[in-house]
């Protein structure tokens, strides 16, 4: 793909991606993820996608920070420590090549079946959840929706579940960018990538954030959900053929 056209392809995900994150609360960082196996080499993905998702979920925070639960928030915190040291500890037995599939089917089995009915008999959950969605992070990239759907049946309303899980989506994925870095990744052979993407994923923040209570919610879930599955279901289809 020429230069021009790559960048302004990214350029676009970007955007796109963080003003769907922002207005319906999930789904973007998936959606990119689920897309960037078109444009990036596999063992790239998870590291390049924290870091462009580092800006979506800080700046989605700062333009609402007021609606933050800062209780969950601290306790999310925690476990993310734990989880980020454990999930680093794999790092030698994983065939990087294997990412697109393994993210895939993580993502499919996220969007489809009521995964988050399982943290939320887990005692502390969102220590838990700290521990369990960070450490795997790391692997498959993007666990937004553990969170969101957790806050969710918590009774936290739609603007404090869409800000609290920027907040604990940035604390995820500045936990990436170190892992990574102390494992050798080199973020700046990317930087061009990186930089394109975070500033388009800024603008879909602010966006997104102005007519958040404007958007049929429910209707961009569905057609969000059927967009990633399909993407998934090609990512599967491509390591196999």
């Amino acid at each position: 793909m020429d230069s021009i056209f790559l960048y302004a392809f990214l350029a676009g995900l970007g955007l796109v991606t963080s003003f769907i994150t922002a207005t319906i609360g999930m789904g973007g960082g998936i959606l990119l993820l689920a897309a960037l196996p078109n444009v990036l080499p596999a063992n790239v993905l998870i590291p390049v996608h924290g870091a462009v998702q580092l800006s979506s979920n800080l700046s989605r925070f700062l333009f609402d920070m007021k609606d933050v639960c800062t209780k969950p928030l601290l306790h999310f915190f925690i476990g993310s420590l734990i989880g980020s040291y454990f999930g680093s500890l794999l790092f030698d037995e994983v065939d990087f090549e294997l990412i697109p599939l393994i993210m895939s089917i993580f993502i499919l089995t996220v969007v489809w079946l009521p995964v988050s009915n399982i943290i939320n008999v887990i005692p502390g959950r969102y220590l838990s959840l700290g521990i369990i969605q960070t450490a795997l992070a790391l692997y498959v990239g993007a666990t937004g929706p553990l969170s969101t759907s957790v806050l969710f049946k918590d009774g936290y309303n739609s603007n404090e579940v869409i800000v609290t899980n920027a907040a604990i989506n940035t604390i995820i994925n500045i936990s990436k960018i170190i892992v990574f870095s102390v494992l050798g990744f080199v973020f700046h052979d990317y930087i061009i990538h990186i930089v394109v993407m975070s500033i388009s994923a800024v603008l879909g923040s602010y966006l997104g954030a102005a007519i958040r209570l404007r958007i049929d919610v429910d209707l961009g879930k569905k057609i969000l959900m059927t967009l990633i599955s399909i993407l998934c279901v090609k990512n599967i289809v491509t390591y196999f053929v």
